[in-house]
């Protein structure tokens, strides 16, 4: 009877604790999105005072995403250079909030 119970125990255990592995503050797949990204697309609009973008962005296969159109963030300033319908290249990371943020962009 003691090792029947024994063995219970150490199933719950051990159950209990791949529950907790399954959580998403362990799920492995997470790290991959705080990776930096790339894409290319034609930047269609610049809203300087909000220090956004809008880009045509090709498809992003890493992240899954269709080719499509989209605001995102810029860390820095958009070289002075860069203007509206300019192809352009650019490297992208998930903020804290998990919004993306252009770290890097260029002319293609």
């Amino acid at each position: 009877m003691k090792t029947l119970t024994l063995a219970i125990g150490l199933v719950i255990v051990t159950s209990s604790g791949m529950a907790q592995a399954a959580t998403p503050e362990h799920d492995m797949s997470q790290h991959q999105m705080t990776a930096k990204q790339e894409g290319v697309g034609i930047l269609k609009a610049v809203n300087a005072k909000a220090g956004k973008v809008q880009i045509a962005h090709e498809p992003i296969a890493a992240l899954g995403w269709p080719a499509m159109t989209m605001w995102f963030a810029l860390r820095d300033s958009l070289p002075v250079e860069i203007k509206a319908d300019a192809a352009v290249r650019f490297e992208m990371i998930q903020d804290e909030k998990k919004q993306w943020v252009i770290v890097r962009i260029g002319r293609k």
